[in-house]
């Protein structure tokens, strides 16, 4: 249901921004990170881990990081990119459904940067229903900040969590 109402909530975010948006990129949302954070299938590897490290779910093994962050000139402005890498080091393809955007604060006051969805400069998509064995999938997920105030951050995707200085 939770899925639903979201799924209802960025069509209509969509059509709405889609009014005014630049003609190169109608579907660009610029929209606040939704409030629970993302999540990835049951990825259970709950805690804290430092920006570079990478999360392994123990019951499937798939890992996931971020392997990136960058300044990018974007349509909507000036943003901060990061960089998730899926990968399945198994034998066996991995369901990859469920991903949605990660939460990302800031600051002393965990301060919530607005998440920016664009098809046209890849920024937002979803993870593909499987994961084929020894295959890897990277993402893009953008957000309006300043990446020099990510001295002190944090990414939450369901129960994971990175935190520390993403400017490094």
């Amino acid at each position: 249901m939770r899925a639903r109402l979201w799924a209802i909530a960025a069509g209509a975010a969509i059509l709405l921004t889609g009014c005014g948006a630049s003609a190169s990129d109608p579907a660009l949302v610029n929209s606040p990170t939704p409030a629970l954070g993302g999540g990835f299938g049951g990825l259970p590897a709950a805690g804290t881990h430092d920006p570079g490290a990478v999360v392994t779910d123990p019951a499937s093994g798939l890992r996931i990081a971020i392997s990136s962050v960058e300044a990018v000139p974007s349509i909507a402005g000036t943003v901060t990119v990061l960089h998730f890498r899926f990968e399945n080091p198994g034998r066996d393809p991995l369901p990859a459904r469920g991903w949605t955007a990660p939460v990302l604060t800031y600051g002393p006051s965990d301060m919530p940067a607005a998440h920016v969805v664009s098809v046209s400069e890849g920024y937002g998509a979803d993870v593909p229903g499987a994961l084929a064995p020894g295959a890897s999938q990277e993402l893009k997920h953008a957000y309006r900040v300043n990446r020099a105030e990510l001295t002190s951050a944090r990414v939450s995707a369901g129960s994971v969590i990175w935190e520390g200085d993403f400017t490094r």
